[in-house]
C-alpha cells in the first residue's frame, strides 16, 4: 500500500498538475477537473488494492505455520471489478495437507468468492439503480469510471434473488393498536412470451399520520409490506397474519379492516385471519358507479351515490333497475349490469363501509400498486420473464420495508460461501476448525517484526477477524 502511494506521488503528481493547468487553458470548469482527478484517483486506488492482496499472499507462502499444515499448489493472476474499475493481482492456491482440500486463501480472507469476478460494491449499486429506472442505468451507475455494465449482466444478478429474503429484525415488545388496516392489490405486467404476470402487494398498518407537523402530507403508520408472485392466496395471507402475531398483541385489536377493489384472492384474507372483515376500496367502487348512472341525469346520480352512502340496499336496486330500463343502447345496458353485479357482488364490503366509516381509513392501494410496482415494472412498455417480475417484485418490497441492499448482497454471498455450507459436516468441520485456527495463529513477519506500518497495523486486524 506504501508502495503504491509512493509511486503514485512520484510519478503523477506531476502530471497531475500539468493536465490541470491545461485543462485551465483550456477554459474547462472545475466539474472537468474533478472527472479528470477522480479517475487518477481510482487508478491509485486500484493499485493500493492489488499491492495488499499480494502482500497478504506473500505473507502467507513465507508463513511456518502454514508450511507445516499446507503446501502450495500453484500461484496464478486474478481480477474483479470494483467501482474503481478491475484490480488485477496474483495469489496462491494451497492444498490442506490432512483432506487435501484447496483454496485460495487471500481470496477467501477479503471475501472474494470463486467464480464472482464482480466485487459486492458493484452489484449493490447496480441493483439499487435497477430497481429505480432500468437495467441499462443499473450498469451505467455501477461504476464510478467511465465504463458500464451491460443491461444483461445487471439481469443476470437481479436473477440471482429468486429465494425468499431474509426479514429485518422487529420489535423485541408487541405494539398494542384498537385496529389494524390491510390493504391490498395487484399489478399487471406484460411478459415477453406473451400473457400477463399479477405480482400482488399487500400492506399492513394502523391508519395515516401527518408527516410533519405543518406539513399537509401523510403518511402511514409503522406499515410493513409483503410480495406475492404465483403464491396461493392463503400462503399470503397465512404469512400476513403470522407478522401480525408476531408484531401485535393480539388481544389489544378489536378489528382488522382489509380493503381491496373485492377480487377474490383478497376477500380470501377475511377467511384466515381473525376479527377482520372486508371493506370495498372507494376507488373501484366510485368506477363503477361512475360506469352505471355517468349517461342518467343529475338527479338519478345523486339518488344512487345517497343510497350507496347509506348502504340502503333496496334503493340502490331500486335505481339500478330504473337505469337499465332507461338504457336503450345494448352495450351500454350490459356495462351498466356489469356494474350492477360488482356492486351487488361486494355489497357487504360496501355496508361495512357505512355502519363503520368513522374508523375507516381510505385505502391507497391502487396509488401504492402504481407508485411501488408500476413505476419501474409497467409503466412504460417492457416486455419481462415471470420469474424477473418475481424477483424484482421481492427486492422493491424488502427496500420498501427498510432493507438496505448491501446486507442483502452480503447475505447471498454467504448463503453461496462453501466454507460456510462444509461446518458442521463430520471430516470437512474438523479442517474448517483447523483452516480457523491456522488464520488465527499464523506468524506473520511483517506482524510480528519490523516497524508499526500501516500494513502492519491492517493485517493484524484481519488476523484477528479471520
Amino acid at each position: 500500500m506504501i508502495k503504491s502511494i509512493q509511486q503514485f506521488y512520484e510519478k503523477n503528481t506531476g502530471k497531475i498538475l500539468k493536465r490541470v493547468v491545461m485543462q485551465v487553458k483550456k477554459g474547462e470548469d472545475i466539474g472537468q477537473i474533478s472527472d479528470g482527478i477522480c479517475n487518477d484517483l481510482c487508478k491509485l486506488g486500484l493499485s493500493v488494492m492489488a499491492e495488499i492482496l499480494e502482500d497478504m499472499d506473500d505473507e502467507l507462502r513465507g508463513s511456518e505455520d502454514r508450511k507445516k499444515h499446507y503446501e502450495i499448489v500453484h500461484k496464478r493472476k486474478n481480477s474483479f471489478l470494483t467501482r474503481m474499475g478491475e484490480v488485477t493481482y496474483r495469489r496462491t492456491c494451497f492444498r490442506d495437507k490432512r483432506t487435501g482440500k484447496t483454496e485460495y486463501t487471500t481470496d477467501r480472507i477479503f471475501g472474494i468468492r470463486p467464480h464472482e469476478n464482480i466485487a459486492s460494491d458493484v452489484e449493490t449499486h447496480m441493483i439499487e439503480e435497477a430497481l429505480q429506472t432500468t437495467y441499462r442505468k443499473g450498469g451505467k451507475q455501477a461504476l464510478i469510471v467511465d465504463e458500464e455494465l451491460s443491461k444483461q449482466t445487471v439481469m443476470n444478478y437481479i436473477s440471482r434473488y429468486g429465494f425468499e429474503l431474509p426479514e429485518a429484525k422487529e420489535e423485541p415488545e408487541q405494539r398494542k393498536s384498537r385496529i389494524i388496516y390491510i390493504e391490498a392489490d395487484e399489478d399487471h405486467v406484460a411478459l415477453q412470451e406473451g400473457g400477463t404476470a399479477m405480482p400482488r402487494l399487500v400492506y399492513v398498518h394502523e391508519g395515516a399520520e401527518k408527516e410533519g407537523a405543518k406539513s399537509k402530507r401523510r403518511r402511514l403508520k409503522n406499515v410493513k409490506y409483503f410480495d406475492s408472485m404465483g403464491e396461493s392466496s392463503t400462503g399470503l395471507w397465512e404469512r400476513v397474519l403470522d407478522y401480525i402475531y408476531g408484531k401485535y398483541d393480539y388481544e389489544s385489536i378489536d378489528r382488522i379492516y382489509i380493503s381491496g377493489d373485492g377480487a377474490p384472492w383478497i376477500k380470501a384474507g377475511t377467511g384466515i385471519i381473525d376479527k377482520s372483515r372486508f371493506v370495498l376500496d372507494r376507488y373501484h367502487l366510485r368506477k363503477y358507479l361512475r360506469q352505471a348512472s355517468s349517461h342518467m341525469d343529475v338527479v338519478l346520480q345523486d339518488a344512487l351515490n345517497d343510497a350507496i352512502y347509506e348502504a340502503d340496499k333496496d334503493t340502490v336496486t331500486a335505481v339500478l333497475d330504473r337505469i337499465i330500463g332507461m338504457t336503450e343502447e345494448d352495450s351500454k345496458r350490459e356495462s351498466v349490469m356489469e356494474a350492477y353485479r360488482y356492486i351487488m357482488n361486494n355489497w357487504s364490503g360496501i355496508r361495512i363501509y357505512s355502519e363503520e366509516r368513522e374508523d375507516i381509513t381510505g385505502c391507497s392501494a391502487e396509488g401504492h400498486v402504481s407508485h411501488i410496482y408500476s413505476s419501474r415494472l409497467s409503466s412504460r412498455p417492457k416486455g419481462w420473464s415471470v420469474r424477473n417480475v418475481g424477483n424484482m417484485a421481492k427486492l422493491i418490497v424488502y427496500s420498501m420495508n427498510g432493507g438496505k441492499i448491501i446486507d442483502l448482497v452480503k447475505y447471498r454471498r454467504s448463503m453461496a460461501d462453501p466454507a460456510k455450507k462444509e461446518e458442521g459436516r463430520g471430516e470437512p468441520a474438523m479442517a474448517a476448525r483447523a483452516r480457523k485456527e491456522f488464520y488465527n495463529n499464523v506468524s506473520m513477519p511483517v506482524i510480528s517484526q519490523g516497524k508499526r506500518t500501516q500494513l502492519r497495523w491492517l493485517l493484524k486486524e484481519i488476523r484477528g477477524v479471520c
